[in-house]
């Protein structure tokens, strides 16, 4: 048996339960690994509170990144051997929650994780990078040189948005709540970055695009957001729409967006992630700029397993800047107990 998050209603994380629970039976394409680390995401709040793309059964697991050592493999699985570190990509399922001592992922959603990465780094991959890769290159395929607005550019996702960015040869404007994070996103590859309310985000929009306007915009915040940039958007934008910081459902300004031929796109992560031409690719994308050292995930704080409402506490108060971990600790070898 082993320990796992799991909760039977919906709320908040104060739900969420420590239980002991057997090993399941492997499938034949499934994985079984010790986890050492996983990782928090705001999708975690909206599936604990029934507001997520995928509807929980009960009592449910709860997790979409981890990182750890595979124990076991199913009879089809081809890629993983035991004592493989790996890496598991977030994606619509029903029973593969990973926030625990142990966790089963299909081979499919599992990525090798290289000696050069920690277990802390491993898990705080691939929810960043493939939110703003699909986003870029499938949704709205976006050219070298497109200027892209990203909204909340200090959140996790904001961060690997600015990173998968630079590294496709766009442009970005990166807009934020305070000056203190001015020199985080910066460093993470804005090209110029606007406080909300206080600088001018059209000039700034004018300098950066040359004129063009906005290819895009990389939005989580929704309510009225729009209604400050859908002036800036160029010919042909496409505005993605990856959440609900607001707390309320996305307002489009509809003549100010048909002037310009703009879209609004209601865009998930999970539409492209069961995809294996687009998995595959952008897995191979983004594996390579890691091990390059183009991308580089940041890591905000570190919480032990015993601590896990802290680290939810911590997600709660919207302070962070980058991943929020949870560090499961290995496994005691009997002779670690004498």
């Amino acid at each position: 048996m082993a320990e796992v998050l799991q909760f039977s209603e919906f709320g908040g994380p104060e739900r969420l339960r420590v239980v002991d629970v057997d090993d399941p039976p492997l499938a034949p394409d499934e994985v079984r690994y010790e986890v050492r680390a996983f990782a928090l995401n705001r999708a975690d709040l909206m599936f604990l509170a029934g507001e997520h793309y995928t509807v929980p059964q009960f009592p449910t697991r709860i997790g979409q990144e981890a990182a750890g050592v595979v124990t076991e493999v199913g009879s089809a699985v081809s890629r993983f051997q035991i004592g493989d570190r790996v890496s598991a990509l977030p994606f619509h399922t029903l029973c593969h929650g990973n926030q625990g001592r142990t966790a089963v992922t299909p081979e499919d959603y599992l990525a090798p994780l290289t000696d050069g990465i920690d277990f802390i780094h491993g898990t705080s991959i691939w929810m960043q990078y493939l939110t703003a890769w699909f986003a870029f290159t499938e949704a709205a395929d976006l050219k070298w040189g497109d200027t892209v607005l990203v909204r909340a550019a200090a959140s996790s996702a904001g961060l690997g948005a600015l990173q998968i960015a630079q590294l496709l040869g766009l442009k970005t404007v990166a807009t934020i709540r305070t000056a203190a994070k001015r020199d985080l996103v910066l460093e993470h590859g804005a090209n110029a970055v606007v406080i909300d309310g206080v600088d001018d985000l059209d000039a700034v929009s004018q300098e950066i695009s040359l004129g063009r306007g906005f290819a895009a915009s990389f939005d989580p915040i929704a309510g009225d957001s729009l209604f400050d940039y859908a002036h800036l958007l160029g010919p042909d934008a496409i505005v993605l729409g990856y959440g609900t910081l607001s707390d309320a459902q996305p307002v489009v300004p509809v003549a100010a967006m048909a002037r310009v031929r703009a879209r609004f796109h209601p865009y998930s992560m999970y539409n492209h992630v069961g995809d294996p031409h687009q998995r595959e690719r952008a897995v191979a994308a983004i594996s390579a700029a890691l091990n390059g050292g183009q991308l580089s995930p940041l890591v905000d704080r570190v919480f032990e397993f015993a601590d896990f409402a802290g680290a939810y506490e911590h997600m709660l108060s919207n302070q962070q800047s980058g991943k929020i971990v949870v560090q499961v600790e290995p496994p005691i070898e009997p002779a670690d107990r004498a």
